[in-house]
């Protein structure tokens, strides 16, 4: 039976995504800072992931503490059916403001997925106070992750995640843009991205079904941080769009500038900007759990008229004060401290790592945009095999650099890098040299 005790007392905590017993280290986290964290035996750790992507500005920043106290001496929680306060309607203004103007209304909620549960409502009921209720499926990615909740898992399929669960939602998958293991057996650009042809056959005989496109923008996050092209989203937005089907983009991992600029999607031509828009994460650097859903006018337009066309749909925590008014200050920052351009050095750096690795004989691809950056390891690069099981090589390599001082998580068959946006080049230098250490002593590949 598994010892499972953390201080000397049996833990209660069920962890997520976690087996039993379970892979790498595990301690008591005692405090973090900046782009660090620390354990309860004095152990520093560089925290190479932004804790699950969310840490953008780093552990404890001080603006963000004094806005979340000064806040919370005000009001700290109040139902906003039909009310706003301060913090909600400033937040909303900056947001309608940074996103393009491409918006006109905000939904406030909790986390990444209920986000991305808000705009898959808004989608089918858009459609049928449209006059349109057949519009009921969805289109999503092959490898596409857009959260845990019933909703979201629906539209989501990273096999290793998803191929347990027990129902079969109508949703018509794209093929992945997944280059590296292209499932037509090609080449981009020669291919013309040919892994869309299905997509166009399924548009072309049921589209008049479909109520909205849903897409990770130009990084699969947990499919393993792949990058894809340009090209692949902006073919998919365009069917979508001549079918009459709604895009959502799920900015819940891109957006805030993890990807290079602040949205992934102001990298395309604004006739293929989304209609609906998930944020969370960066969106308060993680320091409180926080969401929003962003729609365009043509889509909020038709829930008014009366109790009728209400969007019957909300969340306890809805546009929380203190959570609001966090979020207004990261966006401040981001102003104020000029955080994007700050970032061109961590991604010039990223890029210069590339090299390093792709000699290594166990790395098959090494993938980098914006501050992510993730390499493959395979047991054969000509075969492109992937170990088995699958995370046995990354879970070593991820303990080593945890002993090391360098905190990883495997994705899969990928070892992956988001750090913190406040990350030194030191910092990043030095983790990477502990990453490349530890696959260099890394010899049981099919293990």
């Amino acid at each position: 039976m598994f010892d499972d005790v953390f201080l000397g007392r049996p833990n209660p905590m069920w962890h997520p995504f976690t087996s039993v017993p379970p892979l790498g280290p595990r301690e008591v986290l005692a405090r973090a800072k900046g782009a660090y964290v620390y354990t309860e035996s004095g152990h520093k750790l560089f925290d190479a992931v932004s804790s699950w992507w969310c840490q953008s500005l780093g552990h404890c920043h001080p603006r963000l503490l004094r806005a979340f106290t000064d806040q919370a001496q005000i009001m700290d929680q109040v139902v906003v059916a039909p009310h706003t306060h301060r913090p909600a309607l400033e937040l909303g203004e900056k947001l309608l403001q940074i996103t393009g103007k491409q918006f006109s209304r905000v939904f406030y909620s909790d986390n990444g997925s209920t986000a991305v549960e808000t705009a898959l409502k808004m989608a089918l009921q858009f459609h049928k106070l449209k006059g349109q209720p057949q519009r009921k499926t969805f289109v999503a990615m092959e490898r596409g992750y857009h959260g845990d909740t019933l909703g979201a898992v629906s539209v989501s399929h990273v096999g290793e995640f998803h191929d347990s669960l027990p129902f079969e939602p109508r949703v018509l998958r794209a093929k992945a843009p997944y280059c590296y293991r292209c499932p037509e057996n090609l080449t981009f650009p020669s291919c013309e991205v040919a892994c869309l042809n299905s997509a166009e056959t399924f548009f072309a005989e049921k589209g008049h079904e479909v109520a909205a496109l849903i897409v990770e923008p130009l990084v699969l996050g947990a499919a393993g941080m792949i990058s894809y092209p340009n090209a692949y989203l902006e073919k998919l937005v365009r069917l979508a769009r001549k079918h009459g089907a709604l895009v959502i983009f799920d900015e819940v991992f891109t957006g805030l500038g993890r990807v290079g600029p602040l949205f992934a999607y102001h990298e395309l031509d604004r006739a293929l900007w989304p209609d609906l828009l998930c944020l969370s994460k960066g969106l308060t650097s993680g320091f409180l759990p926080f969401a929003a859903t962003l729609a365009t006018q043509e889509i909020y337009e038709p829930f008014v008229g009366g109790p009728a066309r209400a969007f019957f749909h909300g969340h306890t925590f809805t546009a929380n004060p203190t959570a609001c008014r966090v979020a207004l200050e990261v966006l401040k920052i981001f102003d104020e401290e000029k955080v994007l351009e700050g970032n061109q050095k961590l991604i010039q750096l990223m890029a210069e790592q590339k090299p390093r690795f792709e000699k290594l004989a166990h790395v098959g691809e090494v993938r980098h945009r914006g501050l992510v950056w993730a390499l493959e390891m395979v047991n054969d690069k000509t075969t492109k095999s992937v170990p088995s099981p699958a995370n046995g090589p990354g879970w070593r390599i991820a303990s080593r650099a945890w002993a090391d001082g360098v905190w990883f998580r495997p994705l899969h068959q990928m070892i992956y890098l988001t750090p913190p946006f406040c990350s030194t080049a030191e910092d990043l230098s030095q983790a990477f040299n502990v990453l490349l250490s530890a696959l260099q002593k890394e010899t049981q590949w099919d293990k």
